[in-house]
């Protein structure tokens, strides 16, 4: 493998990319929380709602997930060579009116259930150029040595929205219907288009200044597809992804089964936000200093534990089973993006992630469903529990065996590059 060695060991130049990019950094923060991530944090206050109106199961309802996951695992891998071959901002400028367009839909929904899954699917496929792939390619041919910390403020924007959605969409909810809470939700999608309008881009040809390198021929594709590492990191977060989502959807209907009134039962779920705002920065700083998976790692073990907890104690530890997988949660997005950094060449990193993220995008799809069928068997979310206790340590052993990285190189990548010869230099 071919890797550079010289390693940044002063922080001027590493403020001077935060003052620099802070544009580009914005419109991705803002980006990750408002895009199609967001479905996933408002899809929870909408349960009972649409349980009421519609007479459908749980995890009939929570089938809308695992729908527009699929619908974006179906796209992703045309979006991530898009945004290879044209940029961040051309396919974001498509895809985030689209998927307010799609959004608006819902709000005037009026049909039977496989109707209102196919609108989910569509919202998986209009809304690809919405998703954290995007946004981190965004992040990554800005920022190198401080791509940690930049990823982790990204994600914030993440924390954020599950800090603020479910209590606004359960307020809208109880004041107008859960039609308002679609249409609100439509509006707000919009607003990265405002900072992507006045924010510059690289132009996406030999963009990254990892890629100003001519001494290393990039792999292909198809030998990166080929590698351990590639496969660690699809079957880690697939893993990861399941147990992470499958309660974030059901925190409230579970806490109303026990009598909390839907609002307070969405501001205790919001602890989940809490835990990604303070534990995605602190990632990322942390991870541009230390081997990244020993900083992840502890992490998504104490998300465990906060499911044991939940699991043994009931609701009444559900605030700080939601501040734990939140902390959990806080981890797994910017982590997946900046180990698929390390071991994915710069030229191939949309498409190739977007693979690893259509990995993570059905595992979390798969986890809420199952979870909602869970409780319509038997009424109980403990089989659940303790499926999510138990893939997050397996993810955790998976992501333990990765090989180690070169902390002192911008990018690396799991395949052995070409040394060019002298005579083409």
């Amino acid at each position: 493998m071919h890797e550079r060695s010289a390693r940044v060991d002063t922080d001027t130049p590493a403020r001077s990319e935060l003052a620099m990019n802070w544009k580009v950094l914005a419109f991705a923060t803002v980006g990750a929380g408002l895009g199609f991530s967001a479905l996933g944090y408002t899809l929870g206050p909408l349960i009972v709602p649409l349980q009421n109106e519609f007479g459908w199961g749980r995890g009939q309802i929570t089938l809308a997930s695992l729908w527009s996951s699929l619908g974006m695992a179906i796209a992703l891998p045309f979006a991530g060579p898009l945004l290879d071959r044209f940029g961040v901002k051309r396919v974001a400028a498509v895809s985030i009116p689209l998927f307010a367009a799609t959004i608006f839909a819902l709000s005037r929904f009026d049909g039977g259930l496989g109707f209102f899954l196919v609108l989910y699917g569509i919202t998986g496929v209009l809304g690809v150029g919405t998703s954290a792939v995007t946004y981190a390619k965004a992040v990554i041919e800005r920022f190198d040595r401080r791509r940690g910390l930049a990823l982790g403020i990204m994600a914030t924007g993440l924390g954020l929205a599950g800090l603020g959605l479910p209590p606004l969409i359960a307020t809208v909810i109880a004041a107008g219907g859960w039609r308002d809470a679609y249409l609100t939700l439509a509006v707000l999608t919009l607003v990265p288009l405002l900072l992507l309008a006045v924010t510059k881009f690289r132009e996406p040809t030999g963009s990254t200044k990892s890629l100003t390198s001519s001494r290393a021929v990039a792999p292909s594709v198809r030998q990166s597809l080929a590698t351990r590492e590639f496969w660690t990191l699809v079957g880690s977060f697939f893993l990861l992804g399941w147990a992470l989502l499958s309660m974030v959807p059901h925190f409230i209907p579970m806490l109303i089964d026990t009598g909390v009134n839907p609002v307070r039962a969405a501001l205790l779920a919001s602890f989940v936000g809490i835990g990604t705002v303070v534990g995605r920065p602190v990632l990322g700083w942390l991870i541009d200093r230390y081997y990244a998976t020993h900083v992840a790692i502890p992490m998504f073990l104490a998300a465990a534990f906060g499911c044991v907890l939940l699991l043994v104690g009931g609701a009444g530890f559900a605030p700080v089973t939601a501040l734990l997988i939140g902390i959990g949660f806080g981890a797994e997005i910017d982590l997946m993006s900046y180990l698929s950094s390390k071991y994915i060449h710069p030229s191939n990193f949309g498409t190739l992630y977007s693979y690893i993220y259509s990995a993570f995008m059905i595992g979390s799809a798969i986890g809420p469903v199952a979870a909602g069928y869970i409780f319509d068997s038997n009424g109980s979310y403990r089989v659940a529990l303790v499926i999510a206790a138990s893939f997050l340590c397996l993810g955790s052993l998976t992501l333990a065996s990765l090989p180690r990285y070169d902390k002192g190189t911008e990018t690396t990548s799991s395949v052995r590059t070409t040394e060019v010869p002298a005579a083409g230099r």
